[in-house]
């Protein structure tokens, strides 16, 4: 199903999507739910920056001008399938639906490399969609 994209290029992004956002994670651990207007959770653990985008990583921490630069180094049909792959990993298209995802992902303002930078699911999604097409 991948044409342009490798499933080692895929899974490298998803590393550094990774690290980025457990630098996300780390620079709001320490606010607390006061501080956000937020409820206390019922049970269970709450974190109530989860919600927050990849703002608080600041855009020369090294993590996410690693993610940007691979990233943008990919050719715009690769960039078509990780959107596609994040599709499919949120459960939006089914893997068998690839080429529909694909090709809506080709006209998508969500395939460019700033709004994939700052998914901040990226990694899960990534690697639940290679998971999904490699399934099919």
């Amino acid at each position: 199903m991948l044409e342009n994209l490798k499933p080692d290029e895929a899974k490298r992004i998803a590393d550094l999507a990774k690290v980025v956002r457990r630098a996300r994670d780390k620079s709001l651990s320490s606010f607390s739910e006061r501080e956000l207007g937020e409820p206390e959770a019922a049970r269970g653990e709450h974190n109530p920056a989860g919600a927050i985008g990849l703002e608080p990583v600041p855009p020369n921490h090294p993590a996410r001008v690693a993610l940007q630069r691979a990233i943008a180094s990919l050719c715009p049909e690769a960039r078509w399938e990780l959107q596609a792959l994040v599709w499919v990993g949120r459960g939006e298209y089914a893997a068998k639906d690839w080429s529909e995802a694909v090709t809506i992902a080709s006209t998508s303002a969500d395939a460019t490399v700033e709004a994939l930078i700052d998914h901040p699911d990226l990694h899960d999604f990534v690697m639940k969609g290679l998971y999904e097409v490699a399934h099919v």
